[in-house]
């Protein structure tokens, strides 16, 4: 057996292997030390009282999956070692044959059960192509068979140096977008390629595979698709993951999945900071979906549409054309309540059937699987129906299915052959409620699941096994009745068969006819030739039933093996209804509205509201959310300055402006009273460093180099929201930083975005005189007997305060805290340093500035500190109507007197 096993690792030396015996998979030698602290299960030894003893450990077949699942998430591969033959076929030999039939890596992760319902778990390639500059990215989630492939220039200019293996921004930002669990490379280039992606993409799982394995040749004949013969590099990236589906998942060839061409150039560019920060699909408190942009996107009623909705979120559209047919078919879904409602009730029957054909594609599929699919299969007639009655009055229905699919509609509306033929066999064939049968189980627990009536050689093994149960039923009876023993038993042993049981007080009673078969120690079991005849006929009926059975099963897997094809593009089909439906409830349950994309470089906003920040104010039952209008473009109003306290709201209304440009880019409804998009091409973000600062990146440098790809990647058609630049450094060095990025966006040709920018560095507001296309806002703040309220009303101009102390106060900072701050600004303002020394230099001796001063304390800043002073110790309620007009009336010439001091001296 060791024997055995070490062939088999000499095939496999880079993989976990689970070898097979019986009901377990063993795992030994390094492989055993490696797994069992790993999926904590106990390391043992085979062989314990040897000098070399063999370290081994174990884990049952019916819980293997999730420990295969759970090294293959740990970066591991593991080969799956299985008995091809039944022990009876093994005839004299001692060991039976055993292959691996499955390798799960990282990116390929076997049976789809368990995995989550929305997540995508595939493997990429990286190619390279003949020319310097030309790249190729094929992603593939062999779950769902979703296989698609891209081609990457790096642009003319943007080349970083001679380094042969440099990446453009655009091929990394791709793979982040797609992240694969496991990236493709060539040997040749391996190396170099992972030490500069590692950094950048987390842990994902580098592989590294032969440079033949990007060449065609090794799958002609063996899979459809003209990208097998082609050169191109994309066609080449896909070919490499071809290539490795085939080694590790052979049985996948029996339905390869179909490759999908698709453009960059054709959606929005959204980067990681910009994904991360606008909290689209995962939040930055824990990665999960509270708070994320689809969580409110995402009422779909299928893993499917899930699927699905979260793509086009990562994939907005930029041709206005194809958002406008997206953002059409919506709006008839939002316009039908009655109809959209019977679509999502019928789509929610579907079930997750991409991942359902995967289970029941594969050679470990059971009968509950084709249960599940037929289940799957049985629901699409009933969804064609309600997407054809969606605006029946209007004859909307064939448009919604045409608009929506892009082509695939034909899998729902002509109902190809494959489907409901594929359907009528499963339901000819298979029993309501099929069994879950374990893998390896055997005996008589096998047989039951194809119904009574398909095939009538079946229904005669049946029958004759029953006729003969039915014989050994009565048997016990009668031979009570004939031996006079009362205790008598008839008992079925899965190795020793049937048998009659006495106990030992009654041996004196036996008949001769009994053939002592076992003893045992309270009771002795007993053949006779009349059972064993009986015996021989149920156990060979049953196993002649049992094979029987499971060709049958095989023969089902084979026809929808045949049919995937039709049962993708069906499953494509309702994938797109699901999200479009999900886009139209959202739309209906929130009063979104539809927006106008266009061609324009406008970006009109009217009552906007931020999704995410408006719904968890609902759920508490706070005020409504504040609308706030933008107005932005290049030629006119092009840069938004915000300036003003934190809190109140800036940074919200920022991600709010971003937010709902990419919802109507992806055909959304959007949280606005009216909204006009012109559309963008790409959206940059430029808001926080948490997320790198493990690296060990200063928050300055991060936020340098993530500013240094805005300026160098934005063009006239993308939206910048910059939310603070230059606060890691000294306040000189932030003003002038910040305020040259801001010169920047508005002078240089090409690159004049339309941009929101937030900054505590009032001095921009200085840039509105010399800067035609920069206007200034802020948000309004009102005070009240000490109290900072904030409006969130945006309003024109900049601020003059920033509230920082009222801020710290809200915030819970001490008591005394808070008043010696108040101190210590009034000191500042007056141009005195803490404790009453003249500040005589805004700058250390190593030049940086220490603090920003305003000018030196006048009698005016004097008297309004009075006043302030004054109105803190007021009782209003102490007061008499005419008192407090005196009072008031007293305050203002004293403020006057001082400002005419104040101008003596200018």
């Amino acid at each position: 057996m060791m024997r055995q096993f070490l062939e088999v690792k000499s095939r496999h030396p880079d993989a976990v292997i689970f070898y097979r015996m019986g009901d377990f998979y063993e795992m030994f030698l390094d492989d055993a030390e490696l797994v069992a602290p790993l999926l904590d299960i106990t390391l043992t030894s085979r062989d314990k009282n040897s000098p070399d003893p063999v370290p081994m450990c174990g884990v049952p077949v019916h819980a293997a999956d999730a420990h295969i699942k759970r090294l293959a998430s740990l970066g591991h591969r593991v080969a799956i070692c299985e008995q091809v033959e039944d022990p009876k076929e093994a005839g004299g030999r001692r060991l039976v044959r055993r292959e691996v039939v499955e390798v799960v890596t990282p990116g390929l992760v076997g049976d789809p059960e368990g995995l989550d319902a929305r997540a995508v778990v595939a493997v990429a390639a990286l190619a390279f192509g003949p020319e310097p500059g030309v790249f190729g990215l094929a992603v593939l989630d062999a779950s769902t068979a979703d296989f698609r492939a891209t081609a990457i220039t790096t642009p003319v200019g943007a080349e970083r140096g001679a380094d042969a293996d440099a990446l453009p921004d655009t091929l990394v930002q791709e793979l982040s977008r797609v992240a694969p669990r496991e990236l493709l490379l060539p040997k040749d280039r391996s190396e170099a390629v992972g030490r500069r992606l590692r950094p950048l993409l987390g842990e994902i799982a580098l592989t590294t595979i032969p440079d033949s394995a990007f060449e065609g040749h090794a799958l002609a004949g063996r899979w459809e698709g003209d990208f097998v013969s082609a050169t191109d590099a994309a066609s080449r990236a896909a070919v490499a993951v071809a290539s490795y589906l085939a080694a590790n998942q052979p049985f996948a060839l029996e339905s390869p999945p179909r490759l999908r061409r698709y453009e960059i150039a054709d959606t929005v560019v959204l980067d990681p900071a910009t994904r991360r920060h606008l909290e689209l699909h995962e939040n930055s408190e824990d990665r999960g979906r509270t708070g994320t942009l689809i969580a409110e996107l995402d009422l779909t009623r299928s893993p499917l549409g899930a699927r699905r909705l979260s793509h086009w979120l990562a994939y907005p559209l930029l041709s206005p054309r194809a958002i406008e047919a997206r953002l059409d078919a919506v709006e008839r879904l939002v316009e039908d309540d009655r109809s959209r409602t019977r679509l999502r009730d019928a789509i929610a029957g579907v079930r997750d059937l991409e991942r359902l054909l995967s289970k029941a594609t594969r050679p470990g599929a059971v009968p509950r699987d084709l249960g599940a699919l037929r289940t799957s299969l049985r629901a699409l007639p009933a969804v064609a129906q309600a997407a054809c009655a969606v605006g029946r009055e209007e004859g909307g229905g064939e448009a919604l299915l045409a608009d929506a699919t892009a082509g695939a509609a034909a899998a729902l509306l002509e109902a190809p052959e494959p489907l409901p033929a594929l359907a009528t066999l499963l339901e000819e064939a298979l029993i309501d409620d099929p069994p879950v049968i374990a893998k390896g189980s055997r005996g008589a627990s096998e047989t039951g699941y194809i119904r009574e009536g398909y095939r009538s050689d079946l229904d005669v093994l049946r029958e004759s096994a029953s006729k003969g149960r039915e014989w050994i039923a009565g048997l016990e009876a009668a031979e009570r009745a004939r031996t006079g023993i009362a205790t008598l038993k008839v008992r079925f042993h899965p190795v020793h068969g049937y048998s009659l049981e006495v106990g030992k007080a009654h041996l004196a009673k036996v008949p001769e006819d009994y053939e002592r078969k076992q003893t045992l120690a309270s009771v002795e079991r007993f053949t006779t030739e009349a059972l064993r005849d009986v015996e021989s006929k149920v156990m060979g009926a049953n196993e002649r039933a049992a094979k029987l059975e499971r060709e049958i099963f095989e023969s089902l897997r084979e026809a929808v093996c045949r049919a995937a094809p039709e049962i993708r593009e069906a499953a494509d089909c309702v994938a797109t209804l699901d999200a479009l439906a999900s886009l139209a409830e959202a739309a209906r349950r929130k009063r979104w509205t539809r927006p106008v994309v266009d061609e324009s470089e406008s970006l009109e906003i009217r009552g906007g509201r931020h999704p995410v920040v408006e719904s968890v104010l609902g759920r508490r039952g706070s005020d409504g959310f504040v609308p706030n209008d933008t107005r932005l473009d290049p030629a006119g109003q092009q840069i938004l300055l915000l300036t003003g306290p934190n809190m109140s709201g800036k940074s919200t209304y920022l991600r709010q402006v971003a937010l709902i440009v990419l919802m109507a880019q992806l055909g959304s409804f959007v949280p606005a009273d009216a909204a006009r998009i012109g559309v963008v091409d790409r959206v940059f973000t430029r808001v926080g460093a948490s997320d790198r600062l493990a690296r060990g990146e200063s928050t300055f440098m991060v936020e340098m180099r993530e500013t240094a790809d805005i300026l160098r990647q934005a063009t006239r058609r993308s939206l910048v929201i910059l939310d603070e630049i230059g606060r890691g450094t000294s306040t000189f060095d932030g003003l002038s930083i910040a305020w040259a990025v801001a010169e920047h966006l508005h002078d240089t040709r090409g690159s004049e975005a339309r941009t929101l920018f937030a900054t505590h560095y009032h001095e921009l507001v200085a840039l509105a005189e010399s800067k035609p296309r920069l206007r200034n806002a802020h948000f309004e703040v009102r005070e009240w007997n000490d109290e900072v309220i904030f409006l969130r009303r945006l309003v024109e101009g900049g601020a003059n305060r920033s509230y920082g102390i009222q801020v710290a106060r809200l915030a819970g900072l001490p008591r005394s805290v808070v008043e010696r701050a108040r101190a210590i600004l009034l000191d500042l303002e007056g141009g005195e340093l803490p404790g009453g020394q003249p500040d005589r230099s805004r700058r250390s001796k190593d030049g940086q500035l220490s603090l920003a001063l305003a000018p030196a304390r006048s009698p005016r800043v004097d008297a309004e500190a009075e006043l302030a002073a004054a109105l803190r110790a007021l009782d209003p309620n102490a007061l008499t109507p005419l008192d407090a007009l005196t009072w008031l009336a007293r305050q203002r010439t004293q403020l006057l007197s001082a400002g005419r001091v104040d101008e003596e001296v200018e």
